[in-house]
């Protein structure tokens, strides 16, 4: 019996052994799988134009245990809430330009993220004019905040200020990890508005932000994994001559696409999808996607969306081979 004892402890020992091997595993390979990759979730695609389907300009980008979001338009914090996002949790807000579509989701996002337990101030990255509008927001909704900070149950008051700070092209935030450089991008009148190249791991996302055809996004995105690009109609659906346009045609996306060849191209900031796709395959032959609102987007050693993968595409560029 004594005998019989020593087989049986001896035996669950090993399988305890064999049990700790087999999760230490797990978490190496999950631990490996996110280190490399980057999500990406298109939280709105739209336009000034309100529109339930498609929510105002918004890009989540996920890499490195950092949630940095890259405008904050109309809707976006309910999209990041669809996205299983606290607003609280935002490590920092990118944007392009000062448009209001671009930037009307702010007041939101800082309260309701105040709300819902950020502690610390919401730093916030922009083109000359962020400093104002920040300090005017704080001026604008000095009631509520007053309120929130008042007893019995105060809000921190960390957790309401804005870092705002003012960018020029180039690096302008780097945590070792991650970094994220600023480019001048032609929004028309619109000076200064800017792209933006996200990169950690050996990959790279490029947001163009509004912007027609520029040399200086072309310069900028060359190497990248995923490109996202505005694109505002097929050529013809849009009126106005080209030299009067503030905004790519779709035409004039595919043209980038063309010359910096990412593994997936993305439209996204569009008016109307008619047309869209063949205007962009008159320049452009490889994957590309036309975004939705709540696309997801994983950048690593392959690019995949919504679990299809951009190497695996037809030139169709939105049908997966069979």
């Amino acid at each position: 019996m004594k005998l019989l004892r020593e087989i049986v402890n001896t035996g669950r020992q090993v399988a305890l052994i064999v049990l700790f091997l087999s999760l230490c595993m797990l978490v190496n390979i999950s631990a490996a799988t996110g280190h490399d990759e980057m999500r990406v979730t298109l939280l709105g695609t739209g336009t000034p134009f309100p529109n339930a389907e498609r929510f105002g300009s918004g890009i989540l980008v996920e890499v490195k245990g950092k949630k940095l979001l890259f405008d904050c338009g109309r809707g976006v914090v309910i999209r990041l809430t669809q996205a299983q996002v606290n607003s609280a949790d935002i490590d920092g807000l990118f944007l392009t330009h000062l448009h209001s579509d671009h930037v009307v989701g702010i007041p939101d996002l800082w309260l309701s993220g105040w709300f819902l337990g950020r502690s610390k101030p919401l730093p916030i990255w922009g083109p000359s004019g962020t400093r104002s509008m920040a300090e005017h927001l704080v001026q604008a909704f000095g009631f509520d905040v007053r309120i929130r900070q008042a007893t019995p149950d105060p809000l921190p008051a960390n957790g309401v200020e804005i870092d705002a700070k003012e960018i020029e092209q180039g690096e302008i935030y780097n945590d070792g990890l991650t970094r994220v450089s600023a480019f001048h991008v032609d929004h028309g009148t619109v000076k200064p508005a800017f792209g933006y190249r996200i990169e950690s791991g050996g990959h790279s996302v490029v947001i163009s932000g509004d912007t027609k055809f520029c040399q200086n996004l072309v310069d900028s995105a060359k190497g990248a994994d995923c490109l996202i690009h505005a694109a505002w109609s097929a050529s013809w659906k849009n009126p106005a001559p080209p030299s009067m346009r503030s905004i790519a045609s779709a035409e004039d996306a595919g043209r980038v696409f063309a010359i910096v060849k990412p593994k997936l191209g993305v439209i996204y900031h569009y008016k109307t999808e008619e047309g869209l796709s063949d205007a962009v395959r008159k320049e452009y032959k490889d994957p590309f996607v036309i975004a939705k609102d709540l696309m997801v987007i994983n950048v690593g050693k392959t690019v995949t969306w919504d679990g299809k993968s951009a190497a695996d595409t037809t030139p169709d560029g939105d049908k997966s081979r069979n």
